[in-house]
């Protein structure tokens, strides 16, 4: 195995501390752990722990005795020398340490903020002590060979066949939801959290029980298990154990054990989970032998060592055994595919997910700012300091001539980054704490900085030694191989090798800065162009109320009694129930629908909304054709109304035609009456899908209320005390319908925002930089501008003198980022059904404004010396 050597300034300053007495057996030690740490972390962790613990060895009594540090005095010396050199040289030009400082600090302030929230979307379920080998398993079912429907929670059956008959599961899970009104003492809240969970799940997800015994509190019918938050919520300070809690005013479980909260960082939340026993008594039916009955997590642990896609592999195998012949008389397919439970929060978004999930590829996007962003302010750093290496040729020619070696030139100008590096490193932890609650507020997340985590010393302590090193190294190589003759005889000038590597670092800077700028124009006129499309569909003034969970016998005219009430209000115009609201795909999804007289193999899957007479009308959805429900037609629960883009999947000529035919479907058939036009029931990233509505006059998932006022308040006291009369016992729950509708778009607007923050902070970097340069040009040209003025320059052209070179970098950066920044926002688009276009418009307004900010940056600096006195420029002439 090849020897790889610990960092040698570490080693310098371990020998330069430690006392002879303690060297050999120090540096022994540290040598093992950095050869062990190379194999396991790899070469630059390793190195960079290496100089923490250096850092951490020191103890009073391995230290040097002063007959021992007598003879590193010179080195002493040296260091002080440096020191104190550095800073006078940082104090004397205090304008660009200034620039410097700012610069560096809101770039390590940009990219540490940034790093932390990738970290914290990446950590999502580290938790899990076995979280290597637990998968999820996700299902997709075509139809005709299209794929139809993608499923969080698939079929009943796959968890408990693939531990049946492969000998590499260790272990399955099998989950479903419960929605429920819960309800102790009287104090009724109702729980969307709540799951029916299989015996395994506290083996499979290593929480902690605080109470109970993980092998068997989810074993026996009508047993749960509460979170210690929950528990807290119904028991207070009472003894949770025993007790027995209601479920939807019909049955009872007994609280069998207390569990810790699930950490905010996992991909589910439940509060409250029930044996699965007591699910399969209700529904009467052994669920994991369900094959066409979806909504059900299925999780397993593979046996380690398990290559879990060779393990996928065969599963279709297994499938085509099990249920092949039910598929072929179907016409449709299923496939399940393994997602590593560490992917899930990034990686999923399917029907019925836990939660809504992050996002790779924005979460990426992120990542290569945070990097663009410390990239642009070391950049700054490199440009000032070379660009100001005219002003310490003197100093360095002098040096040289009294015996300076290059070596230690080279390590005074280190030494100068180094400490300003650390000043701003020193000035970005404490503006990480001051900003982070609203770095919180803005992405929507709890985010910690913890910066006495392992991981976040190796990275500060990473940015100090590369922020050092990239942005200290090449002015200090620069600046100590200028000829100290040349110097001294007034003949020293700026390379032409040098002049180009600025110009290409602005040329960088801008291109990036340009970039970005065209990705927040192009993420902001996006959203605006979705809140603003005519959706087809009315969301506005409509409060929705959650239906009741706890009902009994006279539901449906407890029901019709508050519909009538609340409309005989003059601040409400109309109540409709329904199964589901726009905003949200409907939960009923219903396969081997076929029209009559037609081959029942050429059967399609289409989405099912449920509603009453009012659902068309209190929506303002509007008909194409055909009528509406009637109350009057007693054969109407035997009619359908479905939307155009059923009308094109059923393979309908026209629309009247569709009017003449039937279908079937859930073993019932029924008449098509009419056709709505297409509308946005779900966000625009989604095209118009097959609807189809079914006449459920007393539908119980959701209750929209149309009002006509604006004083909300009173309507809302209106509506809660009818509800408090007619469904005792149910907790009132609402929401706006348009707020509901904007969720969709919530994480995309969050991206946005970030986006733009950061875009921005690029944008603030980079003209900062330009300020340093175009002032450090404008003084070295000094005396050129007052000779012109005496010459009858104007203002206005010395501005256009000084201006006009930085003008053509920008406008090369522009050239170069129109390609790239289309490419990338391309793909971005592509996410969404309806989206903008790539117009010209996208990448001409980015790049003006950043003409206009580049310019208004050079010019405050110019006009300043094109307003000068020449007089006084000239007097020492």
């Amino acid at each position: 195995m090849k020897k790889h050597k610990p960092p040698v300034w570490a080693d310098m300053f371990l020998e330069w501390y430690c006392s002879k007495n303690y060297i050999e057996e120090v540096q022994g030690d540290l040598y093992e752990w950095f050869q062990l740490r190379v194999e396991k972390q790899g070469l630059w962790a390793a190195r960079l722990l290496y100089f923490l613990d250096v850092i951490r060895f020191m103890r009073s009594y391995r230290l040097k005795s002063i007959d021992e540090l007598s003879q590193n005095s010179n080195n002493i010396a040296m260091l002080h020398n440096y020191l104190m050199t550095s800073w006078r040289s940082l104090t004397k030009n205090k304008l660009f340490s200034i620039i410097n400082v700012s610069g560096l600090t809101v770039g390590i302030t940009a990219f540490l903020l940034l790093w932390t929230y990738v970290q914290h979307e990446q950590s999502y379920d580290e938790h899990l002590e076995n979280k290597e080998n637990i998968f999820r398993i996700q299902q997709d079912r075509y139809n005709l060979g299209e794929l139809t429907t993608q499923w969080a929670a698939g079929c009943g059956a796959i968890g408990k066949t693939l531990k049946d008959n492969f000998p590499e599961v260790e272990s399955f899970v099998i989950m479903t939801n419960s929605n429920a009104v819960l309800e102790y003492n009287e104090n009724a809240f109702r729980e969307d959290a709540t799951y029916y969970a299989s015996e395994d799940f506290f083996k499979v997800f290593s929480i902690k029980l605080i109470q109970g015994d993980p092998e068997t509190v989810l074993k026996e019918p009508y047993k749960a298990v509460i979170s210690a938050s929950a528990a807290k919520k119904y028991f207070g300070e009472e003894e949770p154990l025993g007790k027995m809690i209601e479920h939807n005013g019909n049955k009872e479980f007994e609280i069998v054990g207390v569990y810790e909260d699930l950490p905010k960082k996992s991909h589910m939340q439940a509060d409250v989970l029930y044996s699965f026993s007591t699910f399969v008594d209700l529904v009467d039916s052994e669920v994991t032998g369900e094959w066409n009955w979806d909504g059900f997590y299925n999780y397993i642990v593979l046996k380690e060592g398990t290559d879990y896609k060779d393990f996928e592999s065969k599963i279709p195998a297994l499938i085509e055994k099990e249920i092949g012949e039910n598929l072929t008389n179907s016409n449709s397919d299923v496939k399940f595919n393994l997602q590593p439970v560490t992917d899930i929060h990034l990686t999923s978004n399917y029907m019925m997910e836990f939660k809504p999930n992050g996002n790779a590829q924005a979460t990426n996007f992120l990542y290569i700012i945070a990097f663009f962003i410390i990239l642009i302010a070391w950049v700054n750093y490199i440009n000032l300091t070379t660009a100001k290496s005219m002003e310490r040729s003197k100093e360095v020619g002098i040096r040289k001539v009294m015996g300076s070696m290059r070596g230690q030139l080279v390590k005074q100008f280190l030494v100068e980054s180094f400490i300003l590096n650390l000043i701003s490193l020193l000035a970005s932890l404490l503006f990480i704490y001051l900003l982070l609650p609203y770095f919180n507020l803005l992405t929507g997340r709890e985010i910690a900085f913890e910066l006495f985590d392992s991981n976040i010393l190796l990275l500060i302590g990473g940015i100090l030694v590369l922020g050092t090193v990239l942005s200290g190294l090449y002015p200090a190589l620069v600046l100590s191989g200028f000829k100290p003759v040349a110097i001294l005889k007034g003949k020293l000038k700026n390379s032409s090798g040098g002049k180009t590597l600025r110009k290409g670092m602005v040329v960088f800077q801008f291109f990036t800065s340009l970039v970005l700028m065209v990705g927040t124009t192009t993420v902001f006129y996006q959203l605006n162009y979705m809140s603003n499309q005519d959706l087809g569909v009315d969301i506005n003034q409509t409060l929705v109320v959650r239906g009741p969970n706890v009902t009994d016998s006279l539901y449906s005219d407890k029901l019709n009694v508050f519909k009538h009430n609340l409309s005989a209000q003059s601040e409400i115009n109309v109540v409709t129930s329904s199964t589901s609201v726009p905003g949200s795909q409907p939960d009923w999804n219903a396969g081997g629908i076929y029209v009559i007289g037609e081959d029942p193999n050429k059967s399609q899957q289409y989405r099912i909304i449920g509603g009453d007479y009012e659902y068309l009308e209190a929506f303002d959805i509007e008909l194409v054709a055909g009528r509406n429900f009637e109350e009057a037609r007693t054969t109407d629960p035997n009619t359908v109304i479905i939307n155009e883009s059923s009308v094109e999947l059923m393979g309908f000529k026209s629309l009247d035609e569709a009017l003449t035919k039937e279908i079937q479907f859930w073993g019932d058939t029924f008449q098509i009456v009419g056709v709505v036009k297409n509308y946005h029931n779900e966000s625009l990233k989604k095209s118009f899908e097959p609807l189809i509505f079914r006449l459920i006059p007393n539908a119980s998932n959701f209750y929209s209320v149309k009002v006509t006022t604006d004083n909300m308040p009173r309507t809302i006291a209106i509506i809660e005390e009818e509800w408090k009369a007619q469904f005792p016992g149910n907790p009132f729950d609402f929401f706006f319908l348009d707020d509901h509708y904007q969720e969709q778009y919530k994480a995309d607007q969050q991206f946005g925002q970030v986006f733009g923050l950061f875009a921005g902070l690029a944008i603030f970097i980079a003209c900062l930089g330009l300020f340093g340069l175009a002032s450090y040009m404008a003084t070295q040209r000094y005396k050129e501008i007052s000779v012109r003025k005496v010459l009858g320059a104007t203002v206005g052209s010395v501005v256009t003198l000084l201006s006009k070179d930085f003008v053509i970098l920008i406008l090369i950066a522009i050239v170069l980022a129109i390609p790239v920044s289309w490419y990338v926002m391309d793909g971005w688009l592509a996410e969404f059904a309806y989206r903008i276009d790539m117009s010209w418009w996208l990448f001409a307004l980015p790049g003006i404004t950043l003409i206009i900010i580049a310019l208004a940056t050079v010019s405050f600096q110019t006009i300043k010396v094109g307003t000068s006195n020449p007089v006084d420029a000239l007097r020492s002439e």
